[in-house]
């Protein structure tokens, strides 16, 4: 495509393609169940940043153009970051609590697309979408209440599990005589920048109207998110020997 508008798009679609594949493969070879979660969230990226490209494609008001922007800020807008969080509190909750969080975040992902699916949409907005992220082109409904819950919950589950990640390995490694913290508390920083980043150009577009440097952050912020869910894949000598510990420590009566 020779549009010079969909270049930062382009980019976001190819990294979030690669780590899409990437922690997908390690899910397959691993099966932790955090990795699952992360690589829905960045294939629900990769899906919709290819969705805006085909938009701007086909023409952002025709018939089609109209369906992948919905399905573009149903995925990317509405549902990545939840999903996204979802992989965080995996990552340290019981398999019994993320298995209840998954029933209702998944109901309430089907609720939220329905409601973006059927939002009135602002053609002259539309028409004018392309190198923006689109914000302000459907008219406020119902849809942005489920986007603002979601897209919360999933800051609040991200930002919530890098702190408590952090104090518990920190005390941890206080407890063990000063050993080198573990890849999960960076790890966990990491995602939790990334995550920022990303939040930060969603941010500038809506409330200080910056939007042409929208694609450009997220990029930026894929890559950081990115460097955070490898590491987290990693499990250090020190996580194993601090696992090892408590499950072999004899019980005080």
């Amino acid at each position: 495509m020779n549009n010079p508008l969909l270049l930062p798009p382009e980019v976001n679609v190819l990294v979030t393609a690669l780590f899409a594949g990437v922690v997908l493969r390690q899910y397959l070879a691993r099966h932790r169940v955090y990795q699952l979660y992360w690589a829905l969230a960045l294939g629900m990226a990769f899906l919709a940043t290819l969705a805006y490209i085909l938009m701007i494609a086909l023409g952002p008001t025709s018939a089609s153009g109209i369906i992948y922007f919905r399905l573009y800020y149903t995925l990317g807008g509405a549902l990545m970051p939840a999903w996204l969080g979802l992989g965080s509190v995996a990552l340290v909750s019981a398999k019994q609590v993320t298995r209840l969080l998954f029933i209702g975040l998944s109901i309430a992902s089907l609720l939220a697309a329905w409601l973006v699916f059927t939002a009135t949409i602002d053609m002259q907005k539309l028409g004018a979408i392309a190198g923006t992220p689109g914000t302000g082109t459907l008219q406020p409904g119902a849809w942005l209440a489920a986007v603002i819950i979601l897209n919360t919950l999933g800051v609040i589950a991200v930002v919530g599990v890098a702190i408590y990640s952090g104090i518990k390995l920190l005390r941890r490694q206080s407890s063990m005589g000063g050993l080198r913290t573990s890849n999960i508390l960076w790890a966990n920083m990491l995602i939790l920048v990334g995550d920022i980043i990303n939040a930060t150009a969603g941010t500038l577009a809506r409330v200080l109207g910056v939007q042409n440097t929208f694609w450009l952050i997220m990029a930026l912020g894929w890559i950081v998110l990115f460097a955070g869910v490898l590491l987290a894949s990693r499990r250090s000598s020190v996580a194993k020997h601090i696992e090892q510990s408590e499950t072999t420590q004899p019980a005080r009566g």
